[in-house]
Formats: C-alpha cells, sequence, structure tokens
C-alpha cells in the first residue's frame, strides 16, 4: 500500500505544480503583453493562454484531483473528517468554479472580441485578471493548506 500511496502522492504533487505553475506564469506574462497593447499580440496571447489552460490547468488539475482520490483511497483516509484535506478540497473547487463561470468564458469572449475594439478587450481583461487572480490566490491557499494541516 505504502509503494501505491506515494506513487500517487507523487502525481499529485506534479498536477499540483503543472496547475499551480500554469496559472501563475499566465498571469505574469498577460501582464507583462498587455503593457504593449498591440490587438495582434494581444489576441495571440489569449489564444496561447486557452491552449495552455487545457495542457496544463486542466491536464494538472485532473492528474492531481485523480491522484488525490486515489490518494485517500489507498490510506482508507476519512477525507470529511480532516479539516484540512476537506478545506483544500472546497478552495479548489471554488478556484475550479470560477476558471469555468469567468475565466474560460472571459478568454473566449477575448479571442472572438474585434481587434479594433480595445475598450471591450480592455474590459474583459481587467475582469478576466481580477477574476485569474483571486483564483490563483485559492489555490496558493489550498495548496499552504495541504501542506501544513492545520487542525
Amino acid at each position: 500500500m505504502a509503494d501505491a500511496y506515494l506513487s500517487w502522492k507523487a502525481l499529485h504533487i506534479i498536477g499540483a505544480v503543472l496547475m499551480v505553475g500554469n496559472v501563475t506564469v499566465t498571469g505574469v506574462w498577460a501582464i507583462l503583453l498587455w503593457r504593449h497593447r498591440d490587438p495582434a499580440t494581444l489576441k495571440h496571447m489569449v489564444r496561447g493562454i486557452l491552449w495552455t489552460d487545457l495542457l496544463f490547468t486542466f491536464g494538472g488539475g485532473a492528474v492531481m484531483t485523480i491522484a488525490g482520490i486515489m490518494m485517500v483511497r489507498a490510506a482508507a483516509l476519512p477525507w470529511r473528517d480532516q479539516p484540512w484535506l476537506r478545506h483544500g478540497i472546497e478552495l479548489l473547487a471554488l478556484s475550479t468554479l470560477i476558471w469555468l463561470v469567468v475565466l474560460l468564458p472571459d478568454q473566449l469572449r477575448m479571442e472572438r472580441t474585434d481587434p479594433g475594439d480595445m475598450a471591450r478587450f480592455r474590459r474583459l481583461f481587467v475582469r478576466w485578471s481580477v477574476a485569474g487572480w483571486l483564483a490563483t490566490a485559492l489555490l496558493y491557499l489550498a495548496l499552504w493548506i495541504m501542506v501544513t494541516k492545520p487542525a
């Protein structure tokens, strides 16, 4: 059992690194590219974010979630009785909800925005950025809780 648990734990950490790393780096690159405000660059940026979200945010999140479930099963851990685990799951769920309800739709809207309509693009970008940094902060808090396991 210990070997299976440790294997799932390694995958869980790899998934978390991929997901949290991608959302952090995406936010930083988006800010750097926004400074130039070149419509072609912004359109390219949004398309890149969509692809990296699919590969790393969704992919890493899926690996992390599946491995986490398998860790709980391998350890026969009563997760409902573990506040740190329950809170970590809740924060991940809330961050995912923000991603699905605000971030992805705004990314698609930004990609479809006419390059000449910078006012619309700016409104979408600002909302996407604020919601994105909030979702990212929730992931960092979940990571902190999962590592420190407060009572």
